[in-house]
């Protein structure tokens, strides 16, 4: 079980201060326990910079508990909704009595390779403006992506999450939105950051996104349960729109 506990203020000032790039990639998986090995091994050979994985697995997940005990790198358990959202909010918080919150995140999945640089690139974007919360990073995958447009994983800084949280509705302290079943997750998520003005793409730090559409990755039954409720979804983010579309700068 992970060693977690909630550090104060100061402890995370602290960490700001000792470990000023240190990254959190989160990783929420669910079903592909055969992945799990060759993710960690990526993002640690491709990840220059002080970092943690943090594989985030729903408890009936056997599988997956074992693979990621293997790789040794840190375990959780999703106490929140059954989703990617849900997964990423759960390890938000999570710090360690040998290492206080990170001060940075990193939205990751269990379908992405990462490029060597890629840790340099985004930390690079963003501490060049003071404002800047949300760095994208290149999926070499979704057309929006490339534009610069939008970002399907990206670097957050803490404290935009502590102070006015990235869901525009459930304010600080919390991260994506739960209430999708999985897609438009991050849409809502940089929609709001872009609204916000805090939000920039890097397109130096590629995080490739070897999605199933492109045949990259097999489908499973966790593919299959993204295309089912796709229509849902697309619905509530419809709904959901204006609620940080009428956000001020």
């Amino acid at each position: 079980m992970p060693d977690d506990t909630n550090p104060s203020p100061e402890a995370e000032a602290l960490a700001r201060v000792m470990w000023p790039d240190l990254i959190d990639v989160l990783i929420p998986t669910v079903g592909r326990a055969d992945r799990l090995a060759s993710v960690a091994a990526n993002i640690h050979d491709a990840t220059e910079v002080e970092h943690r994985v943090v594989f985030i697995i729903e408890e009936t997940d056997e599988a997956s508990e074992a693979a990621v005990l293997a790789t040794g790198d840190h375990l959780a358990y999703n106490d929140g909704p059954p989703n990617y959202a849900g997964a990423t909010q759960t390890g938000y918080p999570l710090g360690s009595l040998t290492r206080p919150l990170p001060p940075y995140l990193f939205c990751g999945a269990d379908d992405l390779r990462f490029h060597k640089g890629w840790d340099h690139a985004a930390l690079a974007t963003m501490t060049a403006l003071p404002h800047l919360r949300v760095v994208g990073t290149t999926d070499l995958c979704n057309p929006y992506v490339s534009a610069g447009m939008h970002s399907t994983h990206s670097l957050v800084d803490r404290r935009y999450l502590d102070e006015v949280g990235g869901t525009v509705d459930a304010g600080p302290g919390s991260f994506l939105p739960t209430c999708y079943t999985h897609q438009f997750t991050d849409t809502e998520f940089i929609g709001t950051a872009k609204m916000r003005a805090v939000f920039a793409p890097c397109m130096d730090s590629v995080v490739e996104h070897l999605h199933w559409s492109l045949g990259l990755t097999p489908e499973d039954a966790t593919t299959a349960k993204t295309i089912a409720h796709l229509d849902d979804d697309g619905r509530l983010y419809d709904e959901r729109k204006e609620l940080w579309c009428n956000l001020s700068r």
